[in-house]
């Protein structure tokens, strides 16, 4: 691997490749300007991952692109095809960098995943704009991991740059983040959003133990200062369900139904019981105001 001294070495899960900004900025307004199409892509990171393997090494641009071609949507990229794609990215990298420009490190997982049709075009132009904008921490930031790199960019900015409307970036973004190759941290302060969301590697990519990994994208909860043991006490005697109008209820049926269920069930002689007991209630009221 060439220039291994430029980054870590042990950086990224399965190695990583250079490339430089200028590369993907060209590659996304080449895809806005309708000359990158997804077979140019796949391409491009074959491409790099190429340049990432040994100089002897006899792995050629057809069996990096096509190693997943058995699977189900995924289509094979003839010999023909790749020389065509290459012949169009020529004009669009034939601009030599610059001896000062710093070279951006890339992950071959990620460029493997891009090179075999295993991602859309809307996922490899994010995965680009990610990697072209990762920048190592210039302070301690307490959101991150210690030595965590990050990137931060607007839907708005690749939506101007690639053409790519803020809804389907936003899926994209969604749908690695499910696939692993990226993730997100919470930000609290709202005013720092104006540099947008905040990136970081995904599981797959991260040297991070999958174990350790949490979800940093939701905010955390917010923690009581004096919370009881105990919990309070629950008044529960009002009624479940309020309605909004009255209901015609006789109370002695509503008691009686609750005691002995309904009157089919109450035995003949505790009727006849209950009754007499009523009329001795009744007579002696009437004594009592006579």
């Amino acid at each position: 691997m060439k220039n291994r001294s430029s980054v870590d070495a042990l950086e990224y899960r399965g190695g990583f490749a250079l490339f430089t900004k200028s590369e993907a900025e060209a590659i996304i307004t080449g895809y806005r300007d309708g000359l990158v199409k997804k077979d140019t892509l796949r391409v491009f990171a074959a491409m790099k991952e190429k340049g990432a393997l040994h100089s002897k090494s006899k792995v050629d641009l057809s069996r990096i692109t096509n190693s997943k071609s058995e699977t189900k949507g995924v289509k094979r990229l003839r010999t023909g095809i790749i020389e065509r794609e290459g012949d169009r990215l020529a004009p669009l990298l034939k601009t030599s960098p610059e001896a000062t420009e710093r070279r951006k490190s890339i992950s071959r997982r990620a460029l493997r995943a891009m090179a075999q049709g295993r991602l859309s075009c809307t996922e490899s132009i994010v995965l680009l704009m990610y990697f072209a904008k990762r920048i190592t921490q210039v302070k301690p930031l307490k959101r991150l991991e210690v030595g965590e790199r990050y990137a931060r960019f607007t839907f708005r900015e690749l939506e101007e740059l690639s053409g790519i409307s803020r809804a389907n970036i936003s899926r994209a973004v969604a749908s690695l983040k499910a696939k692993g190759f990226l993730s997100t941290v919470a930000v609290v302060k709202l005013n720092e959003n104006q540099f947008g969301l905040l990136f970081v590697d995904g599981v797959l990519l991260t040297l991070i133990p999958e174990a350790a990994r949490k979800d940093r994208s939701k905010p955390p909860a917010p923690v009581r200062m004096h919370e009881k043991a105990t919990p309070p006490l629950q008044f529960n005697n009002s009624p479940l369900i309020k309605s909004a109008t009255l209901k015609k209820n006789y109370p002695k049926r509503e008691i009686l139904k609750n005691k002995l269920g309904s009157f089919s069930h109450v035995d003949k002689s505790e009727w006849e019981r209950i009754q007499l007991r009523g009329r001795m209630i009744k007579e002696n009221l009437e004594g009592q105001a006579a």
